[in-house]
């Protein structure tokens, strides 16, 4: 139990200069850097300011006729698609508007998309869900129309050199003629016209993903259900204007290694970041050798999120905030967050289970149930559709402080910014000392005529001002001290924090 004392020595000053190390839960607490932390709850770093921030609050922006299980991003437009939960039926979520498509969908894999200007000049997207390859044409009313020559269980569409590629089966990669995506015979004469690849042929494994990556594809293959024993594949070159001028080649990357499913991989720059059964890992693209190399940025906090990941788990890409969301199973709901810009991480919780995530150009939205909420930066709160306003609990928890004798804590200073209707506290061990809004740099109480110790004096940590910086005594004393900042709500954040110890 904490013990309080008036004695007084010499201190020296720990300075938390800034938390730009994140969360980690690699090292025992006591060893943690003074950057990082051991738990980083609904925070994130401010590419602004540098300082750890509340992550942004929940604003209700529309609610689906139906409850929808999947959404893929529309690259170029303000909207994505929405698929109804089990069925084929899709909305369109548009400026704000929510339209159903006119048609339904040929498959009920996961929906891939990809932009492509057809013969006509027209902006449209092809779609791939397992069966027929599919346009949304663009207008008033959005609708499907299905491409009859396409291959009958396209899978995952992406774009390569002018022709639209396709999974077609366990093993192979279809691709249509030239600039054409609705021709996809082939013509041994004319390599212009459709081609295919095989790879990995008869390997007993399953096409997982087909991920961009430089010039290169990235082919995922595992047994079902075991992606700890699939391979990772390179599909390197091109088909040239003849056969004896065709480049491409299948290449091993990796084996021994794989993901679940489509949800659990993604491509940021001329990276891939997977989720396996070890955690989550990264293929690059080495251009000096023209090769990829694997390494595991989870490395600080594997030992936790690593034991929560299972068949269901998600990744999504947060390109507006560089970061990548990672729902370890459908049964959590902290979402671990990565910020690949700096090479961080944090969590997230949302007052209700998450379902998908998906950045539409500079805005956030999250999806819970039929409801559709937008992720504000500086919100003070989350304002849900139903349970009402709810406030932002964010936690951050440093490195306790252990040394051969009891520590006293003499004073703390911090530099911050706090919104008006928000609060936050610093505690050391059971004492609780407030932040306020604002802030001076000055000290507010006088040696030594004010002996007040912390959890019987009512002054605030931080007093009102327009400086966001301050500083207040406090007298306690432990064997061990793990400090400890609460901020209830949005738009408040924390720089630097310091505390005079000294031994006792």
């Amino acid at each position: 139990m904490a013990t309080l004392s008036n004695k007084h020595s010499n201190a020296q000053t720990i300075f938390y200069s800034s938390f730009d190390g994140g969360l980690n839960l690699s090292v025992p607490s006591e060893s943690l850097p003074k950057n990082e932390l051991k738990e980083a709850l609904n925070v994130e770093l401010s590419p602004l300011t540098g300082a750890m921030k509340v992550r942004g609050g929940l604003v209700w922006s529309g609610r689906f006729p139906e409850e929808i299980d999947f959404v893929v991003p529309v690259r170029g437009r303000k909207g994505f698609l929405a698929r109804v939960k089990g069925t084929r039926r899709l909305y369109y979520f548009l400026w704000n508007n929510i339209l159903k498509v006119s048609g339904e969908l040929t498959g009920d894999e996961d929906i891939t998309i990809e932009p492509w200007v057809d013969a006509e000049e027209n902006d449209c997207w092809l779609i791939a869900s397992g069966g027929k390859l599919q346009k949304l044409i663009d207008k008033e009313m959005p609708e499907l129309t299905t491409l009859e020559n396409a291959p009958e269980n396209s899978r995952q569409v992406f774009i390569r050199n002018g022709r639209v590629g396709v999974l077609d089966g366990t093993d192979i990669i279809r691709f249509s003629w030239v600039g054409d995506c609705e021709s996809w015979n082939t013509d041994d004469n004319d390599v212009s016209t459709g081609q295919y690849v095989k790879i990995g042929y008869k390997d007993g494994m399953n096409i997982d993903a087909v991920i961009p990556l430089s010039k290169d594809l990235i082919i995922f293959k595992s047994p079902t259900g075991e992606p700890d024993k699939g391979t990772i594949w390179r599909l390197t070159g091109d088909f040239g204007s003849t056969p004896e001028t065709t480049t491409l080649q299948v290449l091993e990357a990796a084996h021994n290694t794989g993901t679940y499913s489509p949800r659990s991989i993604k491509a940021v720059g001329n990276d891939v970041y997977y989720v396996t059964l070890s955690g989550v890992a990264s293929l690059s693209s080495v251009t000096a050798y023209g090769e990829v190399k694997t390494s595991w940025p989870d490395r600080k906090v594997s030992n936790a999120l690593t034991p929560q990941i299972d068949d269901t788990a998600e990744l999504w890409d947060v390109a507006v905030k560089q970061q990548l969301w990672i729902l370890p199973s459908r049964d959590r709901e902290e979402i671990w967050v990565f910020d690949y810009g700096r090479g961080i991480w944090t969590k997230f919780k949302f007052p209700a289970k998450i379902i998908h995530a998906a950045g539409v150009d500079d805005r956030l939205y999250v999806f819970i149930g039929k409801d559709l909420y937008e992720v504000i930066d500086g919100y003070t709160q989350d304002d849900m559709k139903e349970g009402g306003k709810q406030t932002i609990e964010a936690v951050m928890r440093l490195g306790t402080i252990l040394n051969g004798k009891q520590t006293l804590i003499k004073g703390a200073f911090a530099s911050f910014e706090l919104m008006p209707e928000c609060k936050a506290e610093l505690l050391l061990g059971k004492y609780k000392m407030p932040f306020s809004y604002g802030g001076v740099i000055d000290r507010i109480y006088d040696p030594p005529n004010d002996t007040d110790i912390a959890y019987e004096d009512d002054d605030p940590l931080f007093p009102e001002g327009s400086v966001l910086t301050a500083r207040r005594r406090c007298i306690v004393r432990d064997w061990q001290i793990t400090p400890e900042i609460r901020i209830y709500g949005g738009g408040c954040s924390i720089s630097t924090m310091g505390l005079e110890v000294v031994e006792v």
